[in-house]
């Protein structure tokens, strides 16, 4: 039940005997001004929640300290969610977008910062969840690396291949590089969990497995011990790689809020890629490196390939069906737009927002 705090107004008027009313306990109240402070009572209180829904409270979960997932540390950090009238606590979950998705459905977040996969699975399972932005519509600075002497993805045959656990976005780009090169995720290599990210890279470091996808810059210390690049999906391939996950129940209940966040995280991502060094304190500060190669090329990977108007591209979408169809028969003939919900970046692009904010050509 919504708790309201009532606002008691105090005025002094000066009327004669004619324009006042008595009461039973002889408290009196002039006629007219007894409609008078009711309405006020009225608008304070109308106050008091519009003022309570823009400052609503929202947890917001991103799944890897990369340059990918950024832009919530930029836009808090840059103070833009309270400049938009919002609470956002910006929390870490590790294990890739699967288990940020299981948080969302637990309702222990409001928002996931994940790649769209691991949403429209659980999306074709029954759950509400639907992709309402998107930051990278491509796999930018996200790399399959192979141990040193390997030099084709077809070599891989027979060997251990890391992701960070299943239904991730690493889980996703494995199978079809993969497939790509007629390998069979199920028959021709074992697919081994470890985690995350910085897992894959140590399992790589430690010979255990033959090749796995790595973010940018963890790359860059893999490159620098020999390792390969074996592929780059980003340039070639639409994918949702990092977007923002919400459920439709909590977006009605949070309607205000939610407007707010994405506003904010909007404007975020201008700030991410037109202020170069202010960013690059922001990564150094979430990805706790100092090393200014690693954050320059985190920055230089990801900054041009943000989303200006941040729309899920459908053709990603797309793609994703097409991809998990085994697992959920049917899948690729869903409509791509029954699992986005574009309400926010619909209304901020029709009011002339984005226009307004690269008004100057950044």
């Amino acid at each position: 039940m919504k708790k309201v705090r009532w606002a008691f107004l105090r005025a002094e008027i000066s009327l004669n005997e004619s324009q006042l009313i008595s009461c039973r306990k002889g408290v009196v109240f002039p006629r007219p001004g007894r409609i008078l402070i009711a309405s006020l009572l009225f608008l304070a209180v109308g106050l008091l929640q519009e003022g309570s829904a823009q400052t609503q409270k929202l947890k917001l979960a991103y799944v890897s300290s990369s340059g990918a997932t950024a832009t919530p540390w930029v836009t808090k950090e840059a103070g833009l969610f309270k400049k938009n009238d919002v609470e956002v606590e910006v929390v870490f979950i590790p294990g890739g977008g699967s288990t940020t998705i299981q948080a969302l459905l637990a309702g222990d977040i409001d928002l996931a910062h994940v790649a769209g996969n691991a949403a429209m699975e659980a999306n074709l399972s029954g759950a509400d969840t639907v992709l309402i932005a998107s930051v990278l519509n491509r796999p930018v600075g996200f790399y399959l690396m192979g141990q040193p002497g390997i030099k084709t993805v077809e070599e891989l045959r027979g060997s251990h291949v890391a992701i960070t656990r299943f239904g991730t976005a690493a889980d996703f780009l494995t199978r079809i590089a993969l497939k790509r090169f007629q390998l069979s995720p199920e028959r021709d290599v074992t697919l081994v969990q470890l985690g995350g990210i910085p897992q894959v890279a140590a399992g790589l470091e430690a010979k255990a497995v033959k090749a796995g996808f790595v973010s940018s810059p963890l790359n860059l210390n893999l490159i620098d011990m020999g390792y390969v690049v074996l592929l780059d999906f980003g340039r070639t391939l639409i994918f949702p790689h990092t977007t923002v996950v919400a459920r439709k129940s909590v977006m009605n209940q949070k309607d205000q809020a939610f407007r707010a966040a994405v506003r904010a995280m909007a404007e975020g991502i201008k700030v991410y890629r037109t202020q170069r060094d202010f960013t690059l304190k922001v990564l150094d500060k979430y990805m706790r490196t100092q090393d200014r190669k690693k954050l320059a090329q985190a920055y230089d990977t990801y900054a041009p390939h943000l989303e200006k108007v941040p729309y899920v591209d459908l053709k990603g979408v797309e793609n994703v069906l097409m991809e998990i169809d085994p697992r959920h028969p049917g899948a690729k003939n869903r409509k791509p737009a029954d699992f986005v919900d574009h309400r926010y970046i619909k209304a901020l692009d029709e009011s002339g927002f984005f226009r307004d904010l690269y008004r100057e050509g950044s």
